[in-house]
């Protein structure tokens, strides 16, 4: 089958669009697991800590998976780098919209709560 110019610009929009989408994601999926507020304020251990006292009173919510998938439902539809909010707006958000819960005696907004569960997932 021929290329024609049209075809040609599809296929070369289609994937310069995947590939920006490919790396924001990669990059994105880390910065779901890296809950660097938590880690900067509290340290590893105590972060460590809450996400797994997070993940025992939330059972639905005891894996990786389960962990991302609530993070990404919660905020919706994103492609990075398109001016989809960060995950620090959808922090943000969550306690604007009283999204919180208390974890080990902490108020966390869910998404901080997602976090700190999905890095007590991670080897010490």
């Amino acid at each position: 089958m021929p290329l024609d110019r049209r075809r040609f610009l599809q296929l070369s929009a289609l994937g310069a669009v995947s590939s920006l989408v490919g790396v924001g994601c990669d990059r994105d999926e880390r910065s779901v697991a890296d809950g660097q507020q938590l880690l900067s304020v509290l340290g590893p251990d105590r972060v460590r800590e809450i996400g797994s006292h997070y993940r025992a009173a939330t059972p639905g919510e005891n894996t990786a998976e389960a962990l991302r998938a609530a993070i990404s439902k919660s905020r919706g539809f994103h492609v990075p780098f398109l001016g989809n909010d960060s995950l620090d707006d959808q922090i943000e958000d969550d306690f604007e919209e009283d999204r919180t819960v208390v974890v080990d005696g902490w108020v966390l907004s869910a998404t901080e709560a997602r976090q700190a569960a999905l890095f007590s997932l991670t080897p010490a």
